[in-house]
């Protein structure tokens, strides 16, 4: 604040460069509307705008505050100043690169991850070298680390909602297909039932079948729990440097892992009423309607609706886990 208790204005040199990394993410944007338009396990890359300019906005004050030097002790080692210049210019560097991959190429991995990386490392290292100090001192390392901290959910968000496409997708997409084929039937064998296994298909006795596809890997969960994580971790988990650090990486995981189990408990439904309804009945309504036929079902087919259940589950436990992490480690206020 100002002395006559007006807030403090950004100075010229950090306001640019807080447009160049607004219009860096508006390119990124551009780049994972592919992504976002083509993959149906991407769909909510269309929030990640939005969202990360929320949390920018929410945050604000808090960045003033630093980007218009407010008091702090000592300062950050020359060595990490000029590591954080290194980043910059690197990070710089591969952002243009994959623009021009972009633009001459089109859509692809190579592109979208230079973006979405450049982006990130952009972003972070000029949240480490923006910050100000009151005078002819210089911020210390630990209120840069601060502001890096506020710049953190906005400028990498963009690694989940493109990127994790080619980085995780299609590297676990067979490892998941493979684990929910066996988890699912050894339950059902566990159950008392004859089966058998072909690839990815599972054959009852009666030799009719289903088969775990490509959707029923679990990717899309995975996705979008690691990215409401990602957000919840950002605007709700509290704490400090460490203890938030910390808590955050638990949601991320506990997001992760209940993607997968929330998955498998999903298939093992659907393979459960497979086996009693027979496989046609999984693309009926839960009261055997047909889709299309007079008195269909709003909640869908019994595949869809199964889906959208676990997707909701899991992201119910998620929110209920953010007061449960906040409370770890925290110790009772005196009376």
């Amino acid at each position: 604040m100002t002395a006559e208790g007006q807030p403090a204005r950004v100075d010229l040199m950090t306001a640019g460069t807080g447009a160049l990394l607004v219009a860096m993410a508006a390119f990124a944007t551009w780049d994972q509307w592919a992504v976002w338009s083509t993959k149906e396990d991407y769909t909510f890359g269309y929030l990640v705008p939005f969202l990360a300019a929320y949390v920018a906005w929410d945050r604000w004050d808090d960045l003033r505050d630093a980007l218009c030097g407010n008091p702090s002790g000592g300062s950050a080692p020359r060595w990490q100043i000029g590591a954080a210049f290194l980043l910059a210019f690197t990070s710089l560097a591969v952002f243009a690169l994959g623009a021009a991959g972009r633009a001459v190429f089109g859509t692809g991995p190579v592109p979208t991850l230079a973006i979405a990386f450049g982006l990130a490392g952009a972003g972070l290292s000029i949240a480490f070298l923006a910050p100000r100090a009151p005078g002819e001192s210089e911020p210390s390392a630990a209120s840069r680390l601060r502001t890096v901290g506020l710049l953190t959910f906005p400028v990498c968000v963009w690694i989940v909602s493109g990127p994790f496409l080619y980085l995780v997708d299609n590297r676990v997409k067979g490892e998941l297909l493979t684990l929910v084929t066996e988890v699912v039937s050894g339950i059902l064998r566990a159950s008392g039932h004859v089966i058998r296994t072909s690839g990815n298909t599972i054959v009852f006795a009666n030799n009719d079948a289903v088969g775990v596809a490509d959707a029923c890997s679990g990717i899309r969960s995975l996705s979008a729990c690691v990215f409401a994580s990602a957000f919840l971790s950002a605007v709700f988990i509290e704490g400090g440097a460490w203890g938030s650090v910390l808590r955050k990486a638990a949601l991320m995981a506990a997001g992760g892992a209940v993607a997968v189990l929330l998955n498998l408990g999903r298939n093992v439904f659907l393979a459960s009423h497979a086996l009693e309804h027979g496989s046609k009945s999984l693309d009926l309504d839960p009261w055997g309607v047909a889709h299309g036929a007079p008195g269909f079902s709003f909640l869908g087919t019994v595949h869809d609706l199964a889906g959208n259940v676990a997707m909701a589950l899991a992201l119910f436990l998620l929110v209920a886990l953010v007061p449960l992490l906040n409370r770890i480690g925290r110790t009772k206020p005196e009376r």
